[in-house]
């Protein structure tokens, strides 16, 4: 993969909290075929974006979405041919012991204390959830009152625990949940939203790392198909070479 020659250096990627056992993998893939070390820091991605706005030492960003990446592009905080789609996500609803079909229509039936979501003004997967409850008609009262948690794992935690009975998951989360042993799902029990509700994920370099090669090389093997082949392993799909 190209790791030969290059002068070894270090880069610190910021990871949607969707993503991180991938770029955990990734990493693990790179570092064994580079003279580059990275260090992975994983969160909701607005909270990401917002410490970057705030100067914080990422070099790397893959956020759950492209608008965050877009709006720093805009603000001048990123090497702006770098941004690209390198993943697309899926937006499931996960309702085990449903006593009808899993669809967004019947969580009506549910208390809103009983459904779980991302937190939308952070959390791409949270705000394509809203989207598809509103798309539901949920009445605003009740919507205002389901559970929200930091990031989209934290859905699939609460599901497992028994803090709530439904909730909007991402497919990477399940994926590994269940490769891992940790989960054990029923197809029937999720709803995916693969058309309408799928996720554009996009990274971009930080302008602090312009001239860092370990970061570099990160963004430029999102294209490899070894790397490829490990995000789509994951749960997710792959978008061509997407730039903007």
């Amino acid at each position: 993969m190209g790791g030969v020659g290059l002068q070894a250096a270090e880069a610190r990627i910021a990871v949607a909290a969707n993503f991180r056992d991938t770029a955990l993998a990734i990493a693990q893939q790179l570092e064994a075929t580079s003279v580059h070390r990275y260090e992975i820091i994983s969160g909701s991605t607005g909270k990401l974006a917002a410490q970057i706005i705030n100067g914080a030492p990422f070099d790397v960003l893959m956020a759950a979405d492209i608008q965050r990446p877009r709006e720093l592009k805009r603000r001048g905080l990123i090497v702006a041919e770098s941004l690209q789609v390198y993943a697309i996500g899926e937006l499931g609803l996960w309702w085990p012991h449903a006593s009808g079909a899993v669809t967004a229509d019947n969580l009506i039936h549910l208390e809103p204390g009983e459904v779980g979501i991302a937190n939308p003004a952070f959390a791409p997967y949270g705000a394509a959830a809203w989207r598809v409850m509103e798309d539901a008609q949920m009445h605003t009262e009740w919507l205002s009152r389901v559970i929200r948690v930091d990031n989209v794992n934290l859905v699939t935690g609460l599901l497992v625990t028994g803090q709530v009975k439904a909730g909007f998951v991402a497919r990477s989360s399940i994926t590994a949940g269940m490769r891992a042993g940790s989960l054990k799902v029923e197809p029937e029990d999720i709803l995916w939203f693969s058309d309408r509700a799928s996720v554009e994920q996009a990274l971009v370099i930080i302008s602090r790392a312009r001239d860092n090669e370990a970061a570099q090389f990160w963004v430029s093997q999102m294209q490899a198909p070894v790397i490829r082949e490990v995000i789509r392993a994951d749960g997710y799909r792959l978008p061509g070479r997407v730039q903007d």
